[in-house]
């Protein structure tokens, strides 16, 4: 009893940091249900002692903080290397907020297919493909096309390496 007892004060502690229910459940090696049990039966008592308002909306405000600090930093790696490669017209500043749009809604469509899944249920009953695939894929192919357009790379961050090679 006592195991199940710290499996959901743990997995209350992930909620608040804006862990998803599918990733709690896997990573005590329970259900979904059984995480959402966990929030009836427990996590509601524990969020009214902690006086804790609108939690859902404070996780969902963390989340996108952590989207924006994200974007963010892709945004001004993109204009540093405009500036790297002496490209400061524009036209080009433009596209790289088109990237950034794009970006948005490479995001929205990722969330929308984790959300729905692969098959949707079509207006017929039948289930069908979810059209977020393709539009995913089409995005990701513009987001391309700007980079190569702006004549850009992708920086990979090197890791530190604290082996000496002899």
């Amino acid at each position: 009893m006592s195991g199940k007892q710290s499996k959901y004060k743990l997995a209350f502690k992930d909620f608040l940091e804006g862990v998803k229910y599918k990733d709690i459940a896997n990573k005590y090696d329970v259900s979904v249900s059984t995480v959402k049990s966990w929030r009836s039966r427990y996590w509601e008592d524990m969020i009214n002692e902690k006086g804790l308002k609108n939690v859902s909306e404070k996780v969902a405000k963390l989340q996108k903080n952590r989207e924006k600090t994200l974007r963010n930093k892709i945004r001004d790696d993109l204009y540093e290397q405009l500036g790297t490669n002496s490209i400061i017209h524009a036209h080009f500043m433009d596209l790289v907020e088109d990237y950034m749009s794009l970006w948005d809604i490479k995001n929205r469509l990722i969330t929308d297919v984790k959300d729905r899944g692969v098959s949707v249920l079509g207006a017929n009953g039948f289930l069908k493909k979810n059209d977020s695939i393709n539009e995913l894929n089409k995005t990701n192919t513009q987001m391309l096309k700007i980079l190569n357009e702006l004549n850009l790379k992708v920086v990979v961050e090197e890791e530190d390496d604290d082996d000496v090679d002899l």
